[in-house]
């Protein structure tokens, strides 16, 4: 039985999962496995797949996010369980290892968070760094590692927006488990341009998601307001359906927002200027802005 199962969800990846598929193979320990479920694609994601040395499994029927973890959960035999989106890469190939001392280290340590960053067109530098705590920053997968045994403990996965894998840290934690947070950047995680996004960033992410707010699911997993009202113009471009709903549940859950004037110009902002004037703006700030200020956290 291997000692550790790198999972790989996996959907419409063709062109680049094999930049994934490498940097799980490269990683030093050897004692791995890496498993990937592909969830239902309507492109040549298997084919890709089936070249490499890799535990291959293929979804009749699309299950979202949470579905293809909890099935990855049950395919994998490994004592821990490290998640890679099939867009995604290591960024050392010591990440698996380090991983595995700390949890060989600490026999109540049940999850293990990690700094990260995102990058645009390969790998040309860092356009945005993650250095938050381990609940928010798990709402990107990559990285986070699980001891099997508290898995199995806790259910599976929940199917709610952004909250997949937070849901499931915050369980781990709750249940009295340890965790750790590795304080550099173990994970690059691609940022895809154009219309399409990444999955949890385009329309079609939130309109299977249509009867739920992400403001509310933030809130009962950290117990208090998210922070930060940026998401507002984020939102009226990729579900402005949702827009004026979570305004509303803002100010609802934290009155005191009214005070802000943060809120205030990103709520405006987002009401009165058309997504087409909004979406080139996001992306100039984003891609050519925020990596004025980015630095690269390594091993």
């Amino acid at each position: 039985m291997p000692k550790v199962s790198i999972c790989i969800p996996a959907y419409n990846e063709e062109k680049i999962i094999a930049q994934t598929l490498y940097s799980a193979l490269e990683q030093d320990y050897k004692d791995k496995e890496i498993v990937v479920i592909d969830d239902n694609s309507t492109d040549r994601t298997a084919s890709v797949c089936s070249s490499f040395p890799v535990r291959f499994y293929r979804n009749k029927t699309n299950l979202g996010l949470a579905g293809n973890l909890n099935e990855l959960a049950k395919k994998a035999e490994g004592e821990y369980i490290i998640l890679l989106c099939g867009d995604d890469v290591f960024t050392d190939h010591r990440v698996v290892s380090d991983m595995v001392e700390l949890f060989d280290k600490n026999p109540i340590l049940g999850v293990i968070g990690r700094y990260y960053y995102q990058y645009l067109n390969g790998y040309d530098g860092a356009v945005m760094t993650i250095r938050g705590d381990i609940l928010t920053s798990s709402c990107q997968p990559s990285g986070i590692g699980f001891r099997r045994e508290a898995l199995s403990l806790l259910g599976g996965f929940e199917d709610s927006v952004f909250i997949e894998v937070p849901s499931m840290v915050k369980k781990v934690i709750d249940a009295g488990w340890d965790y750790h947070i590795i304080k550099y950047d173990t994970i690059a995680a691609r940022l895809h341009p154009g219309p399409k996004g990444n999955a949890a960033t385009s329309p079609s992410y939130y309109s299977s998601f249509k009867g739920q707010s992400p403001t509310l699911n933030w809130y009962r997993i950290l117990g208090k307001p998210i922070g930060g009202y940026l998401g507002f113009i984020q939102m009226k471009d990729r579900a402005p359906w949702m827009l004026t709903k979570e305004l509303l549940v803002n100010i609802k859950i934290n009155p005191l927002c009214l005070l802000n004037i943060g809120f205030w110009v990103c709520a405006l902002t987002a009401l009165i200027v058309p997504g087409s004037i909004l979406r080139p703006f996001a992306n100039f700030y984003r891609h050519r802005i925020t990596r004025l200020f980015c630095r690269i956290i390594k091993r």
